[in-house]
Formats: C-alpha cells, structure tokens, sequence
C-alpha cells in the first residue's frame, strides 16, 4: 500500500508538470499510449525484484522509443519484445545478470560477502566499573498518571541486571526514557558518567546505549546478515551523516566483520544468508540480540527478548547472555516476566511495582522478599503460603 500511494503522488505530480507544458490533453499522444504501461507491467514480471541493474535495462526500454522515432518502430519493438519474452519464458526462470555486468555493477554496491574470520576486530570490550547506565529520580508522567515515580538504579558494565515487575510496573516505561524516546521526563539519566537526559536516542547509541524491543522489529524481507548490520549503522548514526550514504571501503568491511563476529557470538553464523521472514521465534530473537551487538554498544537494555520461546530456547538464549558479558565486559539491563531466567542469570535485580522501586537486592534476597512476592502474587496469597510453610 506505501508504494502504491508512493507511485501514485509521483504519478501525479509528474501528470501536473506534463500538463502545465503541453496545455491540453490529447488520445493520440505517443508519450503516454497504453502499450507503454503494459510494457511496465511485462518488466516487473519478467524482471526479478530486488535486483538493482534491472533499472538499468528498465531505462534503456524507455528511452529508446523516444529516439526511434520512425514510423516502423512501434511494430519492431513489438516484436523484440515478444521474442525475448519467449526467451525468458523458454529458460523457465528468471534471467540472471551476466557475470560480467554484475561485476561491473557491484563495485558501486555495498559487499555483501562477510568475511570467513569474524574475530579480529569486535567491538569495544568494557571496563568493568567504567560507569554504565546511572538513573536517579527518573519520574515520567502522562497527564495526570505518574507512570514512573522517583526511580534510583544502575546497570554497570559486566554484570546483567535485572529490572522486573508485574504487568504495568513501568519497565517499557523506563527505557523509553534511558533510550531517550521519551524526554519528557524528570531526573536525570547518565551514561558512563555524562548526563544525557536531553539528549535523543542517536546520541545515547553512539555513547554506547543499545536496545531491543518486546515487538519483534526485524525487516523480513532482508537477510540475517543484513538486518544485523543494521545494529552497526545505527550506532554511528549522526556522527557522519556523508560517510553513511557513501562509505570508505575500509568503513564496509569494519561493518562486515563486526556483523561476523556477531552472528558468531550468538551462533547463528550458519543463518547468514537466511532471509528474516523465514526464521523461528528463538532465532529472530537471537537474530536481534547479534544486531545489538554489532553495533559499538557496552550497554544492552533487553526488553522481554525471551518472549514466545520455549524452554529449550529460553536456556540456550540465556548462555549467549552470559557469553557475551564474559567476553565483551558489557552490561546488560534486562527486563523480562520468565522469572527463572532472571533469577539463573542476573547479579542483581529492582523489582517496580506501580511504577515505584519497592526492592532490590541478589537474586537470593529478590526470592525471598514476601514484598516481592505480594507484588506478584497479592498479598492475600503470600499470607497463606506463609501459613503453609510455617505449618510444614
């Protein structure tokens, strides 16, 4: 549907230029006759999508009427056209490019070809207490509903912590205001040290801020590897705004090995090539864990990236976590509801409720915090398991 309407405006507007040249409107007029729209629409057929000389050839089309302008012409493109279009026909396929040409066109093609070693040169590797993601008195509000209420913690660098909280405790909340989605906030939220409460998400990434989301945002219609080299544009975005419309060939291949070393920290190096919309749940997950970090990101906030897998899934997820905290240094904030996997992985957790702290601690001391458990499961609830269990 965007590109129709796309196509239409352009349409229009090029209608309204022809219009205000010529001054009137005629059925016999060569440069807009019903053959040329269906020759359009025998390209997009015959043509594969995706391709980008293909514009080339869709040019040629097109022009050469313009200049064989002999009365014959018509008759002789008409006849071209449908002896290639059995041609193609013929083969049972769609045409290829010759090598030749390809090779021609690709040298003014982003390479798409990582290389075969992807550890030589992986992002910043972290200092532990280097300062990480600080948050003091964060306080969002929406009219007249306080969403997030004086709100004190840090995730620092080599650690994975855990922000977790029943249904409408605030946790998306809060990192729309770390990531700087939402600056309408109070408080103030630093990043290794520098304030960057008003500053928007491009500025927090290229300081290090790196996040995920509960929707799943990957584009379908792209490869593996294509969508995790996207976590690395995304991490320089703003800072050279002309190199990232034409990169150095020393700046693509940096791209290409950080999009390796990626895929091989979350071991899905194998799905390179794979295109998104074909994979599972657990690996479109994984798929967005190595775009996070492809990019130069030392702190990860994680928002529910264990939803919709199974056991199997969520226990393989959580060692790539682990991996990556152990080799990169990172720190990772994770909010999630799988309160196993929490417990098993983090070092330390905040527990919000009603978007106010009401604990933190270990893991250990989270477990065994009846306000915690009253959080989740109503304080009417934990009265009775704690009747039972000083009953055994």
């Amino acid at each position: 549907m965007l590109v129709f309407c796309l196509s239409a405006f352009l349409a229009g507007i090029g209608g309204i230029l022809y219009g205000c040249s010529v001054h009137f409107a005629s059925t016999g007029d060569s440069h807009f006759t019903s053959f040329q729209s269906l020759l359009l629409l025998a390209v997009l057929a015959v043509a594969p999508f995706a391709e980008p000389w293909y514009a080339i050839f869709m040019g040629v089309a097109l022009v050469i009427p313009a200049y064989w302008t002999n009365v014959n012409a018509p008759y002789w493109l008409n006849a071209i056209f449908g002896f290639f279009a059995v041609v193609v026909s013929l083969q049972g396929q769609q045409p290829t490019v010759p090598l030749r040409l390809q090779a021609v066109v690709e040298r003014f093609r982003r390479p798409s070809r990582l290389p075969e070693s992807a550890g030589a040169v992986p992002p910043r590797k972290v200092a532990a207490g280097h300062g990480g993601l600080v948050v003091d008195k964060l306080r969002v509000r929406f009219g007249g509903l306080v969403a997030v209420d004086e709100l004190t913690f840090e995730a620092p660098p080599g650690r994975i912590t855990g922000l977790i909280g029943p249904n409408g405790a605030g946790k998306t909340t809060t990192f729309d205001a770390c990531s700087g989605l939402n600056r309408r906030v109070g408080g103030s939220t630093r990043i290794h040290g520098r304030d960057v409460t008003r500053l928007g998400p491009a500025a927090r990434g290229r300081l290090g801020l790196g996040r995920t989301f509960q929707r799943m945002q990957l584009g379908d219609s792209l490869t593996v590897a294509e969508n995790v080299a996207l976590g690395r544009e995304a991490g320089l975005a703003g800072a050279a705004p002309w190199s990232q419309i034409v990169a150095s060939p020393a700046q693509r291949r940096e791209t290409l090995r950080a999009t390796a070393h990626a895929l091989e920290l979350c071991g899905i190096a194998d799905l390179a090539e794979t295109q998104a919309g074909a994979l599972s749940t657990g690996q479109r997950r994984l798929v967005e864990l190595a775009r996070c970090l492809a990019g130069d990101f030392d702190i990860l906030m994680l928002d529910e990236p264990s939803s919709g897998l199974d056991r199997y899934e969520t226990a393989a997820f959580a060692e790539v976590l682990l991996r990556v905290v152990e080799e990169r240094g990172c720190g990772i904030l994770l909010v999630e509801h799988d309160v196993a996997l929490v417990m098993s992985i983090c070092t330390y957790m905040y527990v919000l409720d009603f978007g106010s702290l009401i604990f933190e601690g270990t893991p250990a001391e989270v477990a065994a915090s009846p306000v915690v458990r009253a959080a989740y499961l109503g304080s009417t609830a934990v009265t009775s398991i704690e009747a039972q269990e000083a009953t055994l």
